[in-house]
């Protein structure tokens, strides 16, 4: 019965999303469609009409094979209807005979009021009603804040402390460690409460932690495990690249391309070779896989750990023989009752006494069909926490009831149900958004802001109905359908942001990604290219009859496609996505089949030279640009014609681009503009070569890596209200003026700011009027003649180059909400540019009651601090310090011991004396014993 029920699964986004869409393009291609706008919204009305019907027809189709074919000839219609209105407007941009092109538009219009006509007459036929009320899965119960993150482990205590006993066991042989059990069971839970134990961590000397996955590439792994362990630059080649906007472990990761597995491996050995190590591999589903990694690991100092968790008992009893596997135990009734309790109980809407043990009563009935697995009570939580009224938690057992009851082996079968049931209540306009992360690699972590501009341009969230205004932009909606998400316990927050509350990054469970694929499989929704063996895996390749007219719109590559892979492209695809690196020629974009793309990213491999072909001037429907990675001398003029792209984003890419400004002043509807991010040397990344008229882009939102001069002409600032993210490279002190002042009436949407100047910034004083401003970022010195001014809103600060002083500092101990704070400068500036405008603080004192909110600290480059007093009760909250290359500190200040919470030193390019005073029978170690997680790396030699 599910198979047959798939039609209506999307079919009222796909009418919804169609309806927007025309309504977009009658607004935006209104003098191509001039001539046939009657007939667009006479089909429009039609398809409004339809959807409203949909709900009977949902009904009645599970009794009636001839409904159900209704419902699919209502999607493939609102199929049809946008694809002619675009391949329309396509033909018209490149025809010179657009006479032509209307009478074949008008044909096609003409079919399909026929099968409008037809569909219509069969609803009537079928009795089908329209709906009396507001639809199942509406938007009203959106919640806008993500819930604080819980620990979803409401036992295991037994079987953590086996676990933890055994990893703490001083043997004089490396000792290998497997959890088995099937998915849903807690494995990767359970190994990540043990290796973040406070006493797991003291007792190794280094820690590392890398998923496996299905789809595992074996140098990625490898280069994971050294990274995480450390190695020392001195052992890399003299050409590693040192870019100062690359994180450090980014320039680790493109320092470790350049040598073979083998030299991998070998200096994975050198590196725990003396020392006691702590390795989990997770979620290892080959014995392959096994063998291909087992073989970098040396015995290490007595009582060196490998832990892994995988569901083959076949592998774990293969790994080591002579140790036996945990298999964490299934949950009993009351704690799994406890867990779902936790979850669908997590908002305070139930202070009636009555109510709360009626729905105790149903939950526990409910929490027995999930055979005591963690995951499915988790997502059954999450799917009751957006019920309030017991007559909807009855309608919810009911359900579980019909789908668990039949059911032979429920331990087996429990999570993919209760998934299947979670999707089927959400609001139809969250399924394709849910579906869509099934596009990312396995155990990827995914970017909360771009998969909000892939959302966008995919039409997921609607320009109409909800659409945006003065308050609210479609970013904020799209941020609130993730949060909705998250909280029904179907996408897991990876990273908070710097405010502690919004979501950084994203992933999907495992399983939670195998059932999306599925369900996108059978939804047509996206198509993934094959990776070797293979051609191509057509996620809408599907034996029923009733899809032979839709094919999937959107094609994903992993690991990047082998030939022919162009031919099997259809000229209705709408997104196409390269997610790792390849050397595809870009001319495949003069394929005519792309041209109704909205969405593509491109990722080559870092260094490769690519042309833009001028056809992509051509793809007038693209709303998202992504390429990374290439080596592009140019963007060609033909880019000027993408009037519908969103999201222009070259960040990434390398060495000078040649941009001419005529170009990105006519993207009218670009919302986000990433260019190629400024060198440490104030180099140039990218050029503009003509006047750039950045006023006529009065949608912008993301604004990096602009020259204030672009800024500045005609006060361009001053027409983009809408703002968010903004990052400036200034060439003097009166642009920063000129600009601070442009944006004083802008700041009530800005949130994050990065400004560079190589001379000495003047007074912020208008800074602290940025009342929503979370995000500063300064890269250049501070004015010793002002006083120091900023937002009290600042959750995260970067000071790059500052010489600041005492004053300073107490004003910065005084920002209350700050989370985050980075001090110091980049090895590659000159000492005379950074000491020319003063001199650096010999001494640094954080008073007690200052930085009262900071986690996460970090000092790097301050080459004269030779003293840090930390007086108690500073940073009362600090969570992680960072220390690097500062030489002159001989060592870390007494108070560390008085801040409790600190879970993580880690100290980088400092002396060996430096370290040996915080090892253990150090001088300086009862200053840190406290601290869980203290790691050495890039150990400095002294001259």
């Amino acid at each position: 019965m599910a198979v047959e029920l798939i039609a209506i699964q999307l079919a009222e986004h796909v009418i919804s999303h169609v309806v927007c869409r025309l309504a977009e393009l009658l607004n935006n291609e209104a003098n191509s469609l001039s001539r046939v706008k009657d007939d667009v919204e006479f089909m429009q009305c039609e398809l409004k009409c339809m959807n409203s019907f949909l709900e009977d027809a949902d009904r009645k189709q599970r009794q009636n094979l001839l409904i159900r074919e209704w419902i699919k000839q209502v999607r493939d219609a609102a199929c049809d209807i946008e694809d002619a209105i675009e391949i329309y407007v396509y033909e018209v941009e490149s025809s010179y005979i657009k006479a032509f092109e209307l009478r074949k538009l008008r044909t096609r219009i003409n079919s399909i009021k026929d099968k409008l006509k037809s569909i219509r007459e069969r609803r009537q036929m079928y009795q089908i009603q329209p709906s009396q009320e507001e639809r199942t899965g509406s938007l009203r119960n959106l919640r806008k804040s993500c819930p604080t993150e819980e620990e979803d482990v409401v036992s295991m205590k037994d079987v953590a402390m086996k676990l933890k006993t055994q990893l703490l066991k001083e043997e004089d042989q490396l000792q290998i460690i497997s959890i088995v059990g099937m998915g849903g069971l807690g494995k990767t839970t359970l190994a990540k409460k043990l290796y973040n134990d406070i006493d797991v961590k003291k007792h190794f000397d280094v820690h590392a932690w890398v998923c496996i996955s299905q789809q595992y590439v074996v140098r990625e792994v490898l280069s994971e495990i050294l990274i995480q362990v450390g190695f020392e630059r001195k052992n890399m080649r003299k050409d590693t690249p040192k870019r100062e906007f690359l994180t450090e472990k980014s320039i680790e990761r493109e320092s470790l391309k350049r040598l073979e597995d083998r030299e991998i491996i070998d200096l994975i050995k050198e590196e725990l070779k003396e020392k006691k190590f702590l390795v989990v591999l997770d979620d290892v589903w080959k014995i392959k896989a096994w063998y291909d990694i087992k073989k970098a690991f040396p015995e290490g100092r007595g009582g060196s750990k490998l832990l892994f968790t995988t569901r083959n008992t076949e592998l774990a009893s293969s790994a080591d023989p002579s140790c036996s596997s945990i298999e964490p135990p299934l949950l009993t009734l009351e704690e799994s009752w406890e867990l779902l309790r936790r979850k669908a109980f997590s908002r305070e809407d139930f202070s009636d006494s009555c109510l709360r043990l009626e729905l105790e009563k149903l939950g526990k009935e409910m929490v027995r069909k999930c055979g005591g697995l963690p995951l499915p009570i988790i997502v059954l939580g999450g799917l009751l926490s957006s019920k309030t009224t017991l007559d909807e938690w009855k309608k919810v057992r009911k359900d579980v009831k019909a789908k668990l009851s039949r059911l032979k082996s429920q331990e087996q079968y429990a999570v993919e149900e209760m998934l299947d049931l979670s999707y089927k209540d959400l609001p139809f306009s969250l399924k394709p958004c849910f579906l869509y992360l099934g596009c990312f690699p396995e155990d990827s972590e995914i970017s909360t802001k771009k998969l909000i501009r892939l959302w966008i341009a995919e039409g997921f969230v609607p320009t109409t109905a909800r659409g945006e205004t003065e308050e609210t932009l479609m970013e904020e909606v799209a941020e609130q359908y993730l949060g909705e998400l998250i909280n029904r316990s179907m996408v897991q927050v990876d990273k908070r942001d710097h405010t502690g509350e919004g979501v950084k990054a994203c992933r999907l469970h495992d399983l939670m990604r195998d059932f999306c694929i599925s369900k996108a499989r059978n939804e047509n929704f996206f198509e993934i290219m094959a990776h070797r063996e293979t051609n191509i895996v057509t996620a809408g390749s599907t034996s029923f009859p009733y899809f032979t007219t839709t094919l999937p719109r959107r094609m994903v590559s992993h690991y990047g496609p082998q030939a022919p892979w162009t031919e099997q492209v259809h000229p209705n695809l709408r997104s196409l996505l390269f997610f790792r690196n390849n050397t595809l020629p870009t001319s495949f974009l003069r394929n005519k089949n792309f041209k109704l793309l909205r969405v593509l990213k491109l990722v080559f491999f870092r260094s490769y030279k690519v042309k833009i072909p001028s056809e992509i001037g051509t793809l007038v429907h693209l709303r998202y640009l992504e390429i990374r990675r290439a080596i592009i001398s140019y963007l060609p003029h033909s880019v000027a014609n993408l009037r519908n792209l969103h999201t222009l984003d070259i960040r990434d890419c390398p060495f000078n681009v040649l941009v001419f400004g005529g170009i990105i002043s006519k993207l009218v509807r670009l919302r986000h503009l990433l260019l190629p991010d400024w060198h440490e040397t104030l180099e140039d990344h990218w050029r503009i070569l003509s006047p750039f008229r950045i006023d006529k882009l009065s949608s912008l939102e993301t604004l990096k890596s602009v020259k204030a001069k672009h800024l500045l002409r005609y006060d361009k600032v001053l027409k983009l209200a809408n703002l968010r993210d903004l990052g400036i490279v200034f060439d003097n002190v009166e642009e920063v003026i000129l600009i601070l002042q442009s944006l004083r009436s802008k700041f009530s949407r800005l949130r994050s700011l990065r400004m560079l100047i190589g001379d000495v910034f003047p007074s912020l004083e208008i800074l602290s009027d940025c009342k929503a401003l979370y995000k500063l970022s300064l890269w250049g010195n501070l004015s010793r003649k002002h006083s120091l001014c900023l937002p009290k809103s600042l959750s995260k600060l970067e000071l790059r180059r500052p010489l600041l002083n005492p004053d300073m500092l107490a004003v910065l101990e005084k920002l209350d909400n700050l989370r985050i704070l980075l001090y110091g400068f980049d090895r590659y500036t000159s000492p005379p540019s950074r000491l020319r405008h003063g001199s650096l603080m010999s001494k640094m004192v954080f008073s007690s009651g200052g930085f009262p909110k900071l986690e996460m600290l970090t000092l790097v480059w301050l080459e004269e601090l030779e003293e840090w007093e930390v007086e108690e009760d500073a940073m009362p909250n600090l969570k992680r310090l960072d220390i690097i290359e500062t030489p002159k500190l001989k060592m870390v200040p007494d108070g560390l011991k008085y801040v409790s919470t600190l879970q993580e030193l880690n100290i980088r390019r400092m002396s060996r004396k430096f370290e040996d005073r915080l090892r253990v029978d150090g001088e300086d170690f009862h200053k840190v014993q406290h601290i869980p997680s203290i790691t050495f790396s890039q150990t400095q030699v002294e001259s």
